[in-house]
């Protein structure tokens, strides 16, 4: 069944004098909310980032669309929520991931001539089938799922692969052989040790792939992509494996930040996000291209201090608390977008895709989306609030509601009561942003009015 949005204002937006704006989408992995400077880090230094957000908008309350990988990008590719995509969870090598029928940004962007192309990881299917270049991307660079995974037994070696860490050919059809064999996934990451395939579109170029060059070597394929079509609309999709554990820098950035591996990870993706913005004012493309950046879901707090933070957030990946799914988002579009702004209005990842259509001047009534068009919102971030509400999904399914500052989560599956049964939590976050008072038996009326509120938005 469809879940139904109900809005707190219905946008009529007039048309937009630029039909061919190119946009670019820059996702990174288990970035916590805190982990960019503007943000409030106080030991990972990102100049670049922070830049950004001085001449575009920083949004305080976006949200993705789940607090796991594979589940968030395809909410942020398809415009729909998890309970409708198809994708619940995380997938692994040698899997289906985002059901055919579903149709991606790429894939709309393409019937408007659009360029179109994904680097980085990319986490929703590689049989053959399901990568990029089958769901509306002409050309793919990168790992095709998270870099602590290991070969597909699938993937087909390029006639120029290059081999490395003394492999050749036999040794990784060995490789091959063996995750064919074994079912447990824990084994074959501990016995593979992340050996991770680079793909370029369908085949594997590069085992195992130099993790330690591949923030640098994405954004560089992204550039190199650009140049060749800035005469054509582009949509680039750029989404680094890091900072995802296991972590890896260049030679230049390890050891730079005071925040151990992990700060030296996220301050290498600043600098690259320098080069690219950099790389767009010097082509002449800044005034007409669109770049928003974001992480796919909240910190992996389990990896201590290989992990990022969310403060003053609670919790982290996996979880349905704000931590989890709340991450930064920075979005520049220069001479468009008002520099400086900082926005508390309720934003998501669904809501990309069709501000994305409009932009583009298509017709987004013929796609079947949740989220909804920010247009205007991101001409005039003062004065217009696109939603009062945002439903929270786990597993696929519904697990709460938030409605301007209320929050209720009936089952986060984090708490369970001595019956068994999952504890009814509400929250004010505005005067709680860390979630710590539950008021829900103080608050009755309104746990009351959010409990009908889920139950309507649900059917």
């Amino acid at each position: 069944m469809k879940t139904k949005f109900m809005l707190s204002t219905l946008l009529a937006f007039p048309a937009l004098s630029h039909a061919q704006t190119n946009f670019i989408i820059i996702l990174t992995d288990d970035q916590g909310y805190q982990d960019i400077g503007c943000y409030g880090s106080p030991l990972i230094e990102t100049p670049n980032l922070d830049k950004m957000a001085e001449e575009g908008l920083r949004l305080t309350n976006f949200y993705v669309s789940a607090s796991v990988s594979s589940a968030s990008r395809a909410g942020l590719l398809t415009g729909q929520l998890n309970t409708r995509n198809g994708v619940k969870g995380v997938g692994w090598p040698d899997s289906k991931g985002l059901p055919t029928d579903k149709i991606t940004i790429a894939n709309a962007l393409k019937t408007k001539g659009y360029a179109t192309g994904c680097f980085g990881k990319w986490h929703l299917g590689d049989l053959d089938g399901y990568l990029p270049t089958d769901r509306g991307f002409d050309y793919y660079y990168g790992i095709p799922y998270s870099n602590d995974m290991y070969i597909g037994y699938t993937h087909k070696f390029s006639p120029n692969c290059v081999f490395t860490e003394g492999y050749n050919l036999d040794k990784a059809l060995q490789d091959q052989q063996l995750v064919k064999r074994t079912k447990n996934k824990a084994q074959l990451k501990k016995e593979l040790n992340y050996a991770s395939p680079l793909f370029e579109n369908k085949e594997v170029i590069e085992y195992p792939c130099d993790q330690a060059t591949t923030t640098y070597r994405y954004f560089n394929k992204a550039m190199e992509f650009i140049g060749k079509n800035k005469n054509q609309p582009f949509f680039v999709y750029l989404t680094p494996s890091m900072p995802h554990v296991p972590l890896f820098v260049s030679p230049q950035f390890k050891g730079k930040s005071k925040r151990g591996l992990y700060g030296d990870a996220v301050e290498e993706i600043d600098w690259n996000v320098g080069r690219l913005l950099d790389f767009l004012e010097k082509e002449g493309l800044s005034e007409n291209t669109m770049v928003i950046f974001t992480s796919d879901n909240g910190p992996w707090l389990g990896m201590k201090e290989n992990g990022g933070s969310a403060l003053p957030l609670r919790d982290g990946k996996f979880s349905a608390y704000e931590g989890g799914v709340r991450t930064p988002c920075i979005i520049k579009w220069k001479n468009h977008i008002p520099a400086g702004k900082v926005s508390d209005h309720i934003i998501a990842s669904i809501d990309i895709f069709p501000t994305l259509l409009e932009l583009a001047q298509m017709d987004k009534s013929k796609y079947d989306l949740d989220g909804i068009t920010l247009t205007k919102f991101i001409s005039n971030p003062d004065n217009v609030e696109p939603r009062d509400r945002y439903l929270y999904v786990k597993d696929g399914k519904i697990v709460g509601i938030r409605q301007n500052d209320w929050i209720y989560l009936p089952q986060t599956g984090l708490r369970v009561t001595p019956k068994g049964n999952f504890e009814q939590e509400l929250f004010n976050i505005r005067m709680d942003i860390g979630q710590k008072s539950n008021l829900f038996k103080k608050e009755t009326k309104k746990a009351q009015e959010m409990e009908q509120l889920l139950q309507q938005q649900s059917h």
